[in-house]
């Protein structure tokens, strides 16, 4: 479930989510895990074939889709240093960084991933690029970050 540049959600809601279901677990006798992962470097290696997968599996009409993907077609990139700037090269994976854009589409990404891989519960939460994987059992919250590992890796 993102939290993150959603209207009307922030780090409030997925703090509360995450202490009422400590303190029912609590309450049960029963132990809960949390795996916390910070996605930021994620931000620079998503796969542009990962950001056009998110955004077909979210509905998004052909012509946003090719105006999105339009903005990677032949991009280059520029390094600016105090005696001027590098020759322009070629990236092939993550977002445009400083871009309004980025962020938002970094979003729809972990969202994508999320719906597309969750549990039976919505044991997962995201803030743009934290995530917090919950489980029942050490061994099951292990198992679920290998999973949200593994399939990152299948959608590019």
């Amino acid at each position: 479930m993102q939290f993150g540049l959603m209207k009307g959600k922030g780090t409030t809601d997925a703090i509360f989510i995450v202490r009422q279901m400590q303190e029912k677990f609590r309450a049960e006798g029963k132990m809960l895990y949390f795996g916390i992962a910070d996605l930021e470097k994620a931000f620079a290696y998503v796969l542009r074939g990962v950001i056009r997968w998110a955004m077909c599996k979210l509905g998004v009409e052909e012509w946003l889709l090719s105006a999105v993907m339009s903005m990677y077609t032949d991009a280059k990139t520029v390094v600016r240093i105090v005696y001027g700037n590098s020759n322009g090269f070629q990236e092939k994976v993550g977002m445009h960084q400083g871009s309004a854009l980025s962020p938002l589409l970094f979003v729809i990404v972990m969202e994508t991933l999320s719906r597309e891989f969750r549990a039976a519960l919505q044991w997962e939460l995201l803030y743009t690029d934290d995530l917090v994987v919950i489980a029942e059992t050490e061994d099951d919250l292990i198992k679920r970050l290998n999973e949200w590992t593994d399939n990152m890796d299948i959608t590019g």
